[in-house]
């Protein structure tokens, strides 16, 4: 892995990390709850934060309350831990 490859690989994994601590101490919250929270924690934008919850949902961290598709989460789309069986 490139040295650029694992800078980037290192900050998702901080973002997801503090993503899925906050949905684990408040629940569910609103995506617009959600990027106000991750701005004040990162120099992000919203976009950033929309392809976060997109990656955590691929990966089974979160359910994709926001369609399917290729769509993004919007303002007041729940963001919530996906429950294990």
């Amino acid at each position: 892995m490139e040295a650029a490859d694992w800078h980037t690989f290192q900050i998702l994994t901080k973002r997801s990390s503090l993503t899925l601590n906050i949905l684990r101490e408040i629940g569910q919250v609103s995506f617009s709850e959600l990027w106000e929270i991750l701005l004040q924690a990162y120099m992000l934008r919203v976009t950033n934060v929309k392809d976060l919850c997109v990656e955590l949902a691929k990966i089974g961290k979160i359910e994709q309350t926001w369609g399917g598709g290729t769509r993004k989460p919007s303002d007041q789309d729940a963001i919530k831990l996906k429950l294990s069986i």
